[in-house]
């Protein structure tokens, strides 16, 4: 099936979804998510995003074992991809505000460049995407996720930063109601839709699972013509030690699984987004 076919599949797929998650979500408190050990909610989270989610990171194992002829090239690019990710939760653990700051602008390049990678669009305009999706919460929960957030670093934003930040998500909102008219994107835009609409509903991190597993990592899948028979075993052994450090963490050190969450993302998409600077280097070499 052709790529464009698959895509627009992918995109009705995944606003069915969200009318079914928006339809059958539970109405929880806030502090009865966040402030309970293991939720039946954040554990359902945290399933998908380890499978589904973390899931298209794995295959960067397959991509440095598909281009690097030699072994040597390839432990060498595994050891050094396994060294940024320990260096990136040693930073979080010491300055977690930095932590949380820097994965917000990993998250508005990344999300933008991935989602959007077989599209002919610039720059400033995947980024609008990227704000766009990454803003989303803030935009419509920003109480719940400071709650988040100060669980995480203990940091929350003032309300002139949520006030600016609204006030660019609206110029970005219209921004890209331009870039979609020009470019035709309407069924991206349907999507961006869905989108707005689940994240108005749905708890932060409950929608932060709903797009991060089913349309950005599906997507990431998808741009690496993903398959499982072959690829599936990358993934599993990629996102079967995170899970098991996890729950380890959570069990013995009682570190919250929010609290392993988001250090885990931001070590993975350091190294993840550094993956071609690292072939290189070793290449070169």
């Amino acid at each position: 099936m052709h790529l464009l076919n698959k895509i627009n599949i992918h995109h009705l797929l995944f606003v069915i979804l969200g009318i079914l998650l928006i339809g059958f979500y539970p109405d929880q408190s806030p502090d009865e998510v966040y402030y309970l050990g293991i939720h039946p909610l954040i554990l359902l989270i945290f399933i998908a995003i380890t499978t589904i989610g973390l899931g298209h990171g794995a295959l960067d194992g397959k991509i440095v074992w598909e281009l690097s002829i030699k072994k040597k090239s390839r432990y060498q690019i595994y050891l050094i991809y396994l060294i940024i990710v320990l260096v990136s939760i040693l930073i979080w653990i010491a300055f977690p505000t930095i932590g949380l700051f820097i994965l917000f602008l990993m998250s508005i390049y990344h999300f933008g460049d991935s989602d959007l990678k077989k599209y002919s669009l610039n720059k400033l305009q995947k980024i609008t995407w990227g704000f766009l999706v990454t803003m989303i919460p803030i935009f419509f929960h920003a109480e719940t996720v400071n709650l988040i957030f100060f669980n995480l670093a203990e940091y929350q934003m003032n309300k002139l930063i949520i006030t600016c930040i609204q006030i660019l998500f609206i110029v970005c909102l219209i921004g890209w109601f331009r870039v979609a008219y020009k470019k035709t994107l309407w069924s991206e835009t349907s999507v961006l839709f869905m989108l707005l609409i689940s994240g108005y509903f749905l708890d932060p991190l409950f929608w932060f699972g709903y797009y991060f597993c089913f349309y950005h990592g599906m997507r990431a899948l998808m741009n690496h013509h993903f398959q499982l028979k072959k690829d599936l075993i990358w993934m599993i052994i990629f996102t079967a030690p995170v899970l098991i450090v996890w729950l380890i963490c959570n069990e013995f050190i009682q570190v919250s699984f929010i609290g392993l969450l988001f250090p885990s993302l931001f070590a993975l998409t350091v190294a993840h987004m550094q993956l071609d600077n690292i072939i290189k280097l070793v290449h070169v070499r």
